[in-house]
């Protein structure tokens, strides 16, 4: 079940119902969907193609890949760290598949998991360096092997919760594409599992070292035969990524290899009003366990990622009450998501136990257009202002993925928005709602028709329906 570690999910367990996925015509990706040679030529190669391995030159164990510091100089994508992982034959990824809920897609081939190190850049050009789980193919579809990049959903600050550092993360996003012979990777993101702070929600920094991790997988197997990227898919924070990638792969890589966009419940910064923010600081009596699933982790884990990196370590905490702020800082430097919202809801019983009255009041004045707006909290809203990015009309194609009965990122509140501000854009999303599904059941119940809509869209093939195309209207 995707609720072991995913996202926002259990924050509050006992307010969410497991339920059923709801029905949809079945589209799941069956054995017969080859990929068309001429959509791998996207890559930069101009060479011979190589021979392919899944069982690249890695030779660090694998602890060293999060023993990064002072690496962080030289050319962005080039690797610093690898370690060799499992190698699983097609039974065990089938049976793996399974397990985790994405029994709909067929294993086509066997899998290599990789845990590798990165170099790469924070949003101001910084350079640094993030870890990634990539899964290898031991049949690629074609040469240049096609890259899926996958947008991972929130886990939390603290080093200890990096997916990465799981044999195979939950919610698994990446295998399924692995299994049908893509090349795969998933970053943590600089700062979660390796020195540094992760930089929670700056759209620009994640897309920039979502594609340094395309780069990586180039250096990863010789013999120039790892391709483009040609999809990108993610869940909840990490479909916000990939909403981000889509807007920015022009700006970024200055090219659009990317066809498809595939974006589960997605947690995607857009307003002062996504996830909640601008209700906690108007908000403040209210009670912390009343202001949803996501809204009181989210504001924290923002705060101090962004104070931490734009202010320094010393200044992390500086966006919390001045009696709270040892408190929550060991929290969010210790726990992970799931035990991180249930710390918030014990301890900071209120709103107003979460954020500092000085800084609310800096930022409120910020939106309201007010004479104070100055100090940290106008330093804050300047860059979530200048963090939100315009979608690319030429740019690939858009699929959004919710359900309908999720609570953590509720569809009135946040997909159906994203979906307005794409449309607005001059993206016209295809829209799969589930009426059943939870931000704990989305994932098991639609990522066979993720898979089969990513692999018709990229060989040009008949799309499937998935579930119902209708959301409610943005409530914002």
């Amino acid at each position: 079940m995707s609720s072991k570690a995913g996202g926002f999910a259990g924050v509050v367990g006992a307010w969410l119902v497991a339920s059923a996925c709801g029905s949809s015509s079945p589209a799941g990706a069956g054995d017969d969907l080859a990929l068309d040679a001429s959509a791998a030529t996207d890559s930069a190669s101009d060479g011979a193609i190589g021979a392919w391995t899944a069982s690249p030159p890695c030779t660090d164990a694998a602890d060293a890949v999060y023993a990064t510091q002072g690496l962080a100089a030289g050319p962005r994508g080039s690797i610093v760290r690898c370690a060799l992982g499992d190698d699983l034959s097609v039974a065990e990824v089938q049976s793996e598949l399974t397990s985790s809920g994405a029994d709909g897609v067929t294993a086509q081939t066997g899998v290599r998991v990789v845990k590798l190190a990165y170099r790469t850049v924070r949003s101001d050009e910084t350079p640094t360096v993030s870890t990634a789980t990539v899964y290898l193919p031991a049949v690629p579809r074609t040469l240049p092997a096609p890259v899926v990049l996958v947008g991972r959903p929130t886990s939390g600050i603290a080093d200890d919760c990096a997916p990465s550092k799981k044999p195979r993360p939950e919610p698994n996003l990446a295998l399924p594409f692995a299994a049908r012979g893509f090349v795969t990777i998933t970053p943590d993101f600089a700062g979660l599992g390796n020195d540094g702070v992760h930089a929670y929600l700056d759209n620009h920094e994640a897309v920039s070292e979502l594609f340094d991790g395309a780069s990586a997988l180039r250096a990863l197997v010789p013999g120039d035969v790892v391709g483009a990227p040609l999809a990108a898919v993610g869940y909840s924070q990490g479909g916000g990524v990939v909403l981000s990638a889509q807007a920015l792969e022009h700006a970024t890589t200055g090219t659009r290899t990317l066809r498809a966009i595939a974006a589960l419940a997605p947690e995607w910064p857009i307003s002062v009003r996504s996830f909640g923010y601008e209700d906690v600081l108007r908000n403040p009596d209210r009670l912390t366990v009343a202001a949803g699933l996501a809204a009181p982790a989210v504001t924290v884990l923002r705060h101090y990622g962004f104070l931490t990196n734009r202010m320094g370590l010393a200044h992390g905490g500086d966006a919390f009450p001045a009696t709270e702020r040892a408190t929550i800082v060991e929290a969010i430097e210790s726990l992970c998501t799931v035990a991180l919202g249930g710390s918030l809801n014990g301890r900071q019983p209120r709103l107003r136990d979460l954020v500092d009255p000085t800084f609310r009041q800096q930022v409120l004045a910020c939106i309201d257009g007010g004479p104070g707006c100055v100090g940290t909290g106008a330093a804050f809203h300047h860059w979530m202002q200048s963090d939100y990015v315009t979608a690319d009309p030429a740019g690939a194609r858009v699929l959004i993925v919710q359900g309908l009965a999720d609570q953590v990122m509720p569809a009135a509140g946040e997909a159906a928005c994203d979906v307005a501000k794409l449309r607005a854009e001059g993206v016209e999303p295809t829209i799969c709602a589930d009426a059943t599904a939870t931000h704990d059941t989305v994932l098991e119940c639609r990522i066979e028709d993720v898979v089969a809509w990513i692999e018709a869209v990229i060989t040009g093939s008949p799309v499937p329906t998935c579930g119902s195309s209708s959301l409610p209207a943005c409530t914002r």
